[in-house]
């Protein structure tokens, strides 16, 4: 049998490779299919085809299938070739090498798609190396948004680095077996975790981790146990993951009824495929919604896991609270993959920002831990008025990391979002294993505890939180108009699952606390429950990360992003079905309006809570949430308006320096009609300014004679001020293409007097994207 030169010096060496070795052309994958060969193409393969099966019977064996690439070349079609790059620090004295590193990473939409496989490579070694991608979530062009990633380093020098290049290349073919790690396999080994907990009465619980994993394993694995006894986060042939555990066993009483522990298993394979290392995340909560009792508890706890032990000492453990530890089996390989946080802001899963950088100096200063049951920069009573670090689309320290993700700066970020776990915002369904869900129980309620405790409706005593039975005092506490986004960033950057669930946790809080009839009970409507517009603000963010992170296929997907259908259902028919009613085009309903000003009640709104929703909306809108850009686009004419109205009507205009005035009279009177335009609106609320030029002497003069030309009012110099406030609303009109945006931003960010330390309070520079 006769071939062309151009086929005959390929097939021998695959030939000999698939003899000797038992190559499957795994490596040579595409997506070509036979179709795609021309007619002669389709002779020569035939007929090298046929060669090849004749060849491997000789030896007993079935011949594979020769890769279309070898006539077609490598597909490329759909690869890309350069996504993103992370550098590995290896942050200890180790020098080992092949050590296996995880991370969570988010991609642009179309930047990874699943049918292709993900590569790393390093500038010294530029071939493909494997990834391991644990696919969370998608776009809705299909492609990657969210993945956790897993892979091996052969050499990452102590205290040194290694850059590494991701890119996608070919068809991601599934093996034909599963060569995953199991929990058998992890069995096979001497591993061991276990928690004693002595409580402050002399009792001691344990749970152990091993007897839990056996107990999976005899039952058939977990896929085979409830979601809420083992569920699988991580699945590979270098890594696998296991959430396990539950309430606490132990002696009759009632701490088992108000403990849970949890193991996140993560075992991982040597180079040579066997597991010699596992970390072991240890998870202690306070927070079971329904249960015999509740209260503040008071223990020490012992850790153990391999070699390692933690030791807490007598610590007060508040009412649904929580708190972590990780340790590990084997050797800890230390290792930090610092992403270019500038392509996560490109993402849009996180704010794009002015591109500054905070000083090594500043860095090194930050606390990179805190002790148990401990604030951290939280401001313990999150009700309190005034400034604070948490408050923001991100907080103080998740927004210094995405300026950089120096390592620094993700130890600042980890710590307090660790840190927020001691406040009481966590209630976990013992029925589900899961953050209790409104849609499972409509009419369960915290604002309105009093009246469902005493109500006489069966709705309301079936839903009913377990009260305190003894201590559940707390210096903590947790408020839906001040709370900060939690675990979001720091679950898309670490994959953990633990950060997941705080913010789960948080989003179901904003839900369950409130009125079940304001929230319209199952529905979860904002609007109604959260009588301040800066609650509906901060309630809308956290849920939409929730629905944006939760993985596809979750319940907790499928609950929060109906959460967020039902809220633009809901405003959407208020609002917009209604634009007659609301001609000032904000949150103009009894919650909203709400200061007095010039002696009349209830006609002022707060223009600050107003750009801290509308950043929201238009946030949401970002994150893919359907039907939120229109809403956002019909908002944020209000932003617009107060920068560049002065424009078209000199004198009688809403004057850009006054654009984050604290408040703005809407109505003339209490339930009156509303204004029909802002600079009505504006005139009603500074009428001594009426006639005077925008930002002229006689116009500052009358405002207050120490504000410099340009200088905005509201506190100009302040990383935190009202101008500061707006800047994120203002930058969203921009990306959603409202009309006069650009001129609005360019009024603003032309204004000569703006805060002066951005680089470390950045939590508001928030500016278009590129």
């Amino acid at each position: 049998m006769q071939y062309s030169g151009k086929f005959r010096p390929r097939l021998r060496p695959l030939i000999g490779m698939a003899i000797a070795g038992g190559i499957l052309f795994a490596s040579t994958a595409s997506a070509w299919t036979y179709s795609d060969l021309s007619p002669s193409q389709k002779i020569a393969y035939d007929q090298q085809q046929a060669v090849m099966d004749k060849t491997f019977a000789r030896y007993g064996m079935q011949a594979p299938k020769i890769p279309l690439s070898v006539y077609l070349g490598v597909d490329t079609r759909g690869d890309n070739s350069d996504i993103t790059q992370v550098q590995v620090l290896n942050r200890g004295g180790n020098d080992d090498a092949f050590r296996t590193v995880t991370y969570g990473q988010v991609f642009k939409k179309g930047d990874y798609l699943p049918s292709k496989a993900l590569f790393y490579s390093t500038p010294s070694n530029p071939s493909n190396q494997g990834v391991q991608s644990d696919i969370k979530t998608y776009w809705d062009d299909g492609s990657v948004q969210h993945a956790v990633l897993t892979f091996q380093l052969d050499d990452v020098p102590a205290n040194g680095s290694r850059n590494l290049k991701l890119f996608t290349h070919g068809e991601n073919t599934k093996p034909a077996y599963d060569g995953s790690l199991k929990i058998r396999d992890l069995l096979a080994t001497s591993f061991n975790a276990s928690v004693t907990i002595k409580s402050q009465d002399g009792q001691q619980f344990t749970q152990d981790a091993r007897q839990i994993l056996q107990s999976i394993a005899d039952r058939g694995g977990c896929d085979q146990v409830p979601d809420k006894e083992c569920k699988t986060w991580l699945s590979g042939n270098l890594a696998s993951e296991w959430i396990i555990g539950g309430r606490l066993p132990g002696a009759a009483g009632t701490r088992e009824e108000q403990m849970g522990v949890y193991f996140h298993v993560r075992a991982y394979a040597s180079y040579s495929g066997q597991i010699n290392s596992a970390r072991v995340d240890t998870v202690l909560e306070n927070n079971f919604t329904y249960g015999k009792t509740t209260s503040n508890l008071n223990y020490s706890t012992a850790i153990d896991v391999g070699d390692q032990q933690f030791d807490s000492g007598t610590i007060k453990h508040y009412n649904h609270a929580r708190w972590h530890k990780v340790l590990w089996w084997g050797t800890d390989p230390d290792l930090y993959v610092q992403q270019d946080t500038e392509y996560l802001q490109s993402t849009g899963a996180i704010p794009e920002y002015e591109d500054i950088k905070p000083t090594a100096s500043f860095l090194s200063k930050l606390p990179a831990s805190y002790p148990i049951m401990n604030h951290g920069e939280q401001t313990p009573n999150m009700g309190e008025t005034g400034a604070q670090a948490a408050i923001g689309p991100l907080p103080r320290w998740t927004s210094l990391y995405a300026l950089d993700g120096d390592p620094r700066a993700f130890d600042y970020m980890m710590a307090n979002d660790n840190a927020v776990g001691s406040y009481g915002f966590h209630y976990r369904d013992a029925a589900t294993g899961l953050p209790v869900s409104i849609e499972d129980h409509p009419y369960i309620t915290l604002a309105a505890y009093s009246f469902a405790r005493h109500a006489s409706n069966e709705h309301y005593k079936k839903d009913l939180i377990t009260g305190c039975s003894s201590d559940c005092s707390s210096p903590y506490v947790f408020n839906i108009s001040h709370h900060p986004s939690i675990g979001y960033v720091p679950y898309l950057v670490t994959g953990d699952y633990y950060y997941l669930e705080e913010l789960q946790f948080a989003a179901s809080y904003d839900e369950l606390w409130s009125n079940p009839h304001y929230r319209s009970e199952a529905k979860g409507y904002l609007r109604g429950a959260e009588g301040q517009v800066r609650g509906q603000a901060w309630a809308l963010r956290t849920i939409a990360q929730a629905a944006f992170a939760s993985p596809e296929g979750s319940p907790m997907k499928a609950y929060f992003t109906q959460m967020m259908r039902n809220n633009i259902d809901d405003y959407t028919k208020y609002y917009m079905d209604h634009e007659d009613k609301h001609p000032l085009h904000l949150l103009d309903d009894y919650g909203a309006v709400i200061y007095p000003i010039h002696g009349e009640t209830r006609v002022g709104i707060a223009p600050w809570q107003q750009d801290f929703f509308m950043w929201s909306v238009a946030n949401a809108a970002n994150l893919g949430f359907k039907g939120y850009d229109k809403f956002a686009q019909w908002l944020l004419e209000f932003q617009v308006g107060r920068m560049t109205s002065w424009k078209t009507n000199q004198g009688n205009g809403f004057c850009w320096i006054d654009a984050a005035v604290y408040s703005l009279m809407v109505r003339p009177y209490r339930n009156g009609p509303e204004y029909q335009t802002l600079d009505e609106a504006y005139e009603a609320s500074k009428p001594q300014l009426k006639g005077l030029v925008c930002n002229s002497q006689d116009y500052r003069n009358r405002l207050d004679k120490h504000y410099a030309p340009g200088e905005m009012t509201g506190y100009a110099y302040s990383t935190t001020g009202f101008p500061s406030n707006l800047q994120p609303a203002l930058a969203a009109s921009v990306d959603q293409h409202v009309k006069g945006a650009d001129t609005a931003w360019q009024v603003f960010d032309s204004r000569p007097i703006k805060p002066r330390n951005y680089d470390t309070e950045p939590q508001f520079d928030i500016v278009p994207r590129r």
